[in-house]
């Protein structure tokens, strides 16, 4: 008496392999998309932070340096429409300094994470925080607006140019600076 089975057990038996390897496959397969999604997601929040840097670096200058907001009121005055052209533009350094930008200013050791800020003077919104004529009068209490536009930019070949396939994103955000106008801006 032959067996006639064994043949039909080699069959089963291939049948799963191959359900095992397609398995397999399609795990790895969604690690791969898994990791690329991630790495996307961080470079995302990268910029994001890089962008924020920005304007939170020109807002800081206020506190111990005010040239910033000074040459943003002379060259960037939102005042009538139309709105002008260019801001006042910076870039974030290392250290988290606004210095001019070049293709050298970049945040990290690396060097391809590129943070700029771009403000514009609005003068005071409210006009009851108005010094005597403007907000630049040394009489009374006085505010400034200023309308920040902030980019960060991951410059992967470094560039200097938000190429496709580049994490790249902009925040605005407006500041209002309120003190008294007995004390230079």
């Amino acid at each position: 008496m032959t067996n006639n089975q064994s043949g039909f057990s080699l069959i089963i038996g291939l049948i799963i392999l191959a359900i095992m390897a397609l398995l397999g496959v399609s795990i790895m397969s969604s690690g791969v998309s898994s990791q690329k999604i991630a790495v996307v997601n961080q470079e995302d929040t990268m910029v994001f932070h890089a962008a924020q840097t920005a304007n939170s670096s020109y807002v800081s200058t206020y506190y111990y340096d005010a040239s910033h907001l000074v040459e943003t009121a002379e060259d960037a005055y939102w005042d009538t429409l139309p709105a002008p052209k260019n801001g006042y533009v910076q870039c974030t350094n290392e250290f988290g300094d606004l210095v001019e930008c070049d293709s050298d200013v970049r945040l990290e050791s690396d060097k391809i994470l590129k943070a700029r800020v771009e403000a514009f003077y609005h003068d005071c919104e409210t006009a009851a925080l108005k010094c005597l004529g403007n907000s630049w009068d040394n009489t009374g209490l006085g505010c400034h607006s200023f309308q920040l536009i902030g980019e960060g930019n991951l410059d992967v070949n470094k560039n200097d140019v938000a190429d496709v396939g580049e994490a790249n994103t902009h925040i605005e955000e407006w500041v209002s600076a309120v003190r008294s106008c007995n004390k230079a801006l």
